[in-house]
């Protein structure tokens, strides 16, 4: 059988992909050396929620392409809720890594580490994203997903429902801020 990958992709949004479909993936998967097409075959198989292929996925972790680290963390820690497994990739990709030249691995690994603060005591992972927010970081893409990352970890509601309320970007930042050097100083 031949795998239709365009028709997998949007089943597997669905969650509509069977089994012995994503058996036939993962063969592919582990095979493969397109990288697009390895992209999209890793993207079923994480929406699909084949967590008995965690070895198959967390593999791409352990290389040097950071489209496929980046959906690979994903799948992991927020498709599948694993990230306590995976915090030391949390923390690595978090500090960054030499091979993200986009930093987009670096991205995802801050939004995973707001979610696991929202249920978990890390006072190194909520340092990080506490240094990574601050003003004086000169990258305005992942100073707000830290952010962001730490309003989750912190339980806050949604940026845009706060600024929807009348708090301005700024103020909605500092508060955060002030949240998350307070809950560092008392864990």
């Amino acid at each position: 059988m031949s795998i239709d990958l365009d028709e997998l992709v949007e089943r597997a949004k669905e969650g509509t992909v069977g089994k012995q479909e994503i058996a036939e993936v993962v063969r592919e998967l582990a095979s493969t050396e397109d990288e697009s097409r390895a992209y999209r075959l890793l993207y079923v198989v994480g929406r699909s929620s084949a967590t008995e292929h965690e070895d198959l996925v967390a593999g791409f972790l352990r290389g040097d392409d950071a489209e496929l680290a980046k959906l690979a963390l994903q799948t992991l820690c927020t498709f599948w809720g694993l990230t306590e497994s995976y915090l030391d990739f949390v923390r690595a990709f978090l500090d960054g890594v030499s091979w993200d030249y986009s930093g987009d691995v670096q991205l995802i690994a801050a939004s995973a580490a707001g979610e696991h603060l929202r249920d978990h005591t890390d006072t190194g992972l909520l340092a990080r994203l506490v240094e990574l927010a601050y003003p004086e970081n000169d990258n305005p893409v992942l100073r707000r997903v830290a952010l962001e990352a730490l309003a989750r970890g912190l339980g806050d509601p949604d940026r845009e429902t706060l600024r929807a309320g009348g708090e301005d970007r700024d103020g909605w930042a500092a508060r955060v801020l002030a949240r998350a050097e307070d809950r560092l100083a008392a864990e």
